[in-house]
């Protein structure tokens, strides 16, 4: 059998009188012998890591059968037998079809276990190189040494790693407190856009002052912009990576997927010996 991976579709039939599984046309399969118990996984450099979660989600489909709580998805097929169809669209998520028609997702968020590995705290702002903003594309860069003058006596100045803040103390104890809020919101927004904090970091107190201020240098925040590289959106009011849907940053998420995908692709009887 060849190794399972991403865009591997195998098509099964699991025999409800027997518990069994088969190839649906009969074949030898070390899939087949794995799941009927016939094949100790740990002993095989074939089976794979796609192989033991496909074996959890037929597993999961049987369960669901002979719970009866979702018979329905199992109509049209013969009486002692189910047809199954795995397809491992990516790293996350496997779609399974039953006798043909009814069609269950599966996702694995296992990439997650990556993530803190990775978003390690750098103590140093990446973005280095200042950039005006750029009505082609709506972007701009907010760097080192960029100073933004808001124009009341108080003057925001970006360091290497923290925003510094000059006046304060000229104003009452409201305004020294706004513009507080405001440097935390700019440090946030750098932090977010050079691909290193969650957009959660940029707190609600601070988001319309630094909405404020992107506006104020020519950003159009109505639509899709881009700070330091990092395309952005405004949803519900709080500004998002767009397209993003799982709120740890793109370039985090992407390189935790790749080293869970290197994992899959062991074959167990390695993973084993990792293991060990």
């Amino acid at each position: 059998m060849a190794v399972n991976g991403i865009g591997s579709v195998h098509t099964y039939i699991y025999h409800i009188d027997t518990g069994k599984l088969s190839t649906k046309d009969g074949s030898q399969d070390d899939f087949v012998d794995y799941f009927n118990g016939d094949l100790n996984g740990k002993h095989s450099d074939t089976l794979n890591g796609f192989d033991q979660r496909q074996k959890y989600g037929i597993e999961n489909i049987r369960m669901l059968y002979e719970s009866q709580k979702c018979a329905a998805m199992f109509s049209g097929g013969n009486a002692n037998e189910i047809e199954i169809t795995s397809e491992v669209a990516d790293v996350t998520t496997t779609r399974f079809t039953i006798n043909g028609e009814k069609v269950l997702t599966a996702y694995d968020m296992c990439t997650f276990s990556y993530v803190d590995d990775i978003m390690a705290d750098e103590l140093l702002y990446r973005t280095r190189n200042s950039k005006p903003y750029d009505s082609s594309d709506n972007s701009v860069n907010i760097a080192v040494g960029d100073v933004f003058d808001l124009g009341n006596g108080y003057q925001l100045t970006v360091q290497d790693d923290h925003i510094q803040i000059d006046g304060l103390g000229r104003g009452n104890e409201d305004m020294d407190q706004k513009v507080q809020y405001m440097a935390y919101g700019l440090h946030a927004l750098i932090r977010f856009a050079d691909q290193q904090w969650m957009s959660e970091m940029i707190d609600p107190e601070s988001t319309p002052m630094i909405l404020d201020l992107l506006r104020e240098i020519g950003v159009d925040t109505e639509k899709k912009f881009i700070i330091n590289g990092t395309e952005c959106e405004i949803r519900h009011g709080r500004i998002r990576e767009a397209g993003n849907k799982f709120g740890i940053p793109s370039s985090i998420f992407q390189e935790a997927q790749k080293k869970y995908e290197e994992l899959l692709y062991t074959p167990l009887a390695q993973r084993e010996n990792l293991k060990a």
